[in-house]
């Protein structure tokens, strides 16, 4: 490894690229900083996405907190999907409920857990991205 310290920011959420040399403290605490482009991912460094926040939009402009709280408090319902665009998941969702007398609450309690516990990239790819499957479950 080169004697730098990678991917930091600076507070006003610019990238910055400085020498350990220069920095005689070691790095600055973790708080005070955002740190970006861990996966190689070009942007800014203040973006809460690339920073895994739940609540931040990704670029399909969905957020992966708004979709677990749906999922968790209105899935029953289908409402994640109408969200996400996935109208036809919604629908087929909702008629399930209704058919099963709410028996699929259980399962979209866990998937909105589970939209929880994943990062922002896996969301996309699984959930809000274009090559996302039109019925994602789990």
């Amino acid at each position: 490894m080169d004697n730098y310290q990678n991917n930091q920011c600076d507070p006003n959420g610019n990238n910055r690229h400085i020498p350990y040399s220069d920095n005689p403290q070691g790095p600055p605490p973790y708080n005070n900083y955002n740190y970006a482009n861990q996966n190689g991912h070009a942007g800014n460094c203040s973006s809460g996405w690339y920073n895994n926040d739940p609540f931040a939009e990704g670029p399909s402009g969905k957020s992966r907190g708004v979709t677990a709280l749906l999922a968790i408090f209105l899935g029953t319902l289908g409402i994640q999907y109408f969200y996400l665009g996935k109208t036809t998941a919604g629908v087929i969702t909702l008629l399930i409920s209704v058919l099963s007398c709410g028996i699929l609450s259980l399962l979209t309690l866990i998937q909105g857990i589970l939209l929880f516990c994943m990062s922002n990239e896996e969301f996309e790819r699984k959930f809000a991205g274009p090559t996302s499957s039109s019925f994602p479950m789990f």
